[in-house]
């Protein structure tokens, strides 16, 4: 008897103990989720009048600074190393659902055989190919400050991020764009301007 109800009241404590975590685990998670989207909130309100000034004209140009390396190596040194680079130039083109956009290159796109998109040449003597714009997309959680006004260096909003994307970049993952036809300058918003397109890897 006593070897049953011991492990009755073990049964039981395993069981209360399992209640107890899972309810620590969603009050954490709810926690989190709040936590990101009040981050998500400030760094939108922060880059929302550097978008709006770029609608007026103002240049595109801004600073990504890795916040890693910032104390140490910025301004002077901008070696690539385990942690990236301490700094790189891009240049600001939207707010999305899950991050901040920069246009960060130009890429040759090839069109293959099967009417879709790549960046890898197909052995064809003399593809279809386009230009393209790369974008990156930096998560608005690794985001840790932006600086509207920039420095004595730049000269251009700066953007304190972590480094941990992309071949150390800190872009999480890359669209590409080519410029609509169809936009209307004198009545389309600027994002307007460019049409997605699918890449196949």
């Amino acid at each position: 008897m006593t070897w049953l109800s011991n492990n009755i009241i073990g049964i039981i404590g395993i069981i209360i103990s399992g209640i107890i975590a899972y309810h620590v685990y969603y009050l954490s998670r709810r926690l989190n989720l709040k936590g990101m989207l009040s981050h998500k909130d400030y760094i939108r309100k922060q880059v929302e009048p550097i978008l709006q000034s770029i609608r007026q004209g103002v240049n595109r140009k801004s600073e990504l600074v890795n916040e890693k390396k910032y104390l140490k190596y910025y301004p002077h040194d901008n070696a690539f190393s385990r942690h990236g680079y301490t700094y790189m130039a891009a240049e600001l083109k939207s707010l999305r659902f899950d991050g901040v956009e920069f246009f960060c290159g130009i890429k040759e796109i090839f069109k293959k055989q099967n009417g879709k998109l790549t960046i890898q040449k197909e052995n064809r003597v003399e593809p279809e190919k386009y230009n393209a714009f790369e974008t990156g997309i930096i998560p608005y959680e690794w985001i840790e400050y932006v600086d509207s006004r920039g420095d004595e260096f730049s000269y251009r909003p700066q953007f304190f991020v972590k480094f941990k994307g992309i071949e150390k970049s800190p872009y999480k993952y890359l669209r590409y764009y080519v410029e609509s036809n169809t936009y209307n300058k004198a009545n389309d918003p600027i994002d307007m301007k460019w049409r997605s397109i699918e890449i196949e890897k």
